[in-house]
């Protein structure tokens, strides 16, 4: 007798969204260790430890945006700065973002999608069966540029594993088609 294991929406989002293919780290603010260490702090209500950390990444992004000559490093650091200081901001709000933030990333950072815009993905997952699906994603995979065309490769993966599973086609279509707004999930600190 074989176990299957059941994989939740949820446990391919997290995948997804710290699959490096598909959301590509413009800025990386805290790695996979200090994300770690940031988690424990949390976890052990060390809000102190948390902030003081937090405080120190912030001075770090300012000394290293103080010596960037390049335009668009300057700009990608001040990004990397703002999003820290909301992360920082949002230690003395409900706990539910930051929870969420630490259950569902392996590192912090300024994210961008590699993934097109999944809208007509999503509509066409919703309205045909899995060989259309599929001949669609081969189709689009094989137009797309070098960054799009691993993302789609990954995101179809686990499109396919999402199918095996008999997870609800519904789901599956509204699911890639806000994959790309996920960039957002690491902005929610910004917006609380």
């Amino acid at each position: 007798m074989s176990t299957t294991v059941n994989v939740t929406l949820n446990d391919v989002m997290r995948r997804v969204l710290n699959d490096p293919d598909i959301f590509f780290t413009k800025h990386l603010i805290f790695n996979n260790h200090e994300w770690n260490d940031l988690r424990t702090k949390f976890q052990n209500n060390d809000f102190d430890g948390l902030n003081k950390k937090i405080e120190e990444k912030i001075s770090s992004l300012r000394k290293e945006y103080q010596s960037e000559q390049d335009p668009k490093k300057r700009t990608s650091i001040q990004e990397a700065g703002e999003l820290t200081k909301a992360l920082k901001e949002s230690i003395i709000k409900p706990p539910h973002i930051l929870d969420q933030m630490f259950s569902m990333l392996d590192r912090f950072g300024v994210p961008r999608c590699n993934l097109p815009n999944m809208e007509d993905y999503g509509k066409v997952i919703e309205n045909h069966n899995f060989p259309i699906v599929e001949e669609y994603f081969l189709y689009k995979i094989d137009k797309a540029n070098r960054f799009e065309r691993t993302a789609l490769k990954k995101i179809f993966e686990y499109v396919k594993e999402l199918y095996a599973m008999k997870h609800d086609v519904l789901e599956i279509a509204f699911f890639i088609r806000k994959v790309n707004s996920l960039t957002q999930f690491v902005e929610m600190v910004k917006n609380e």
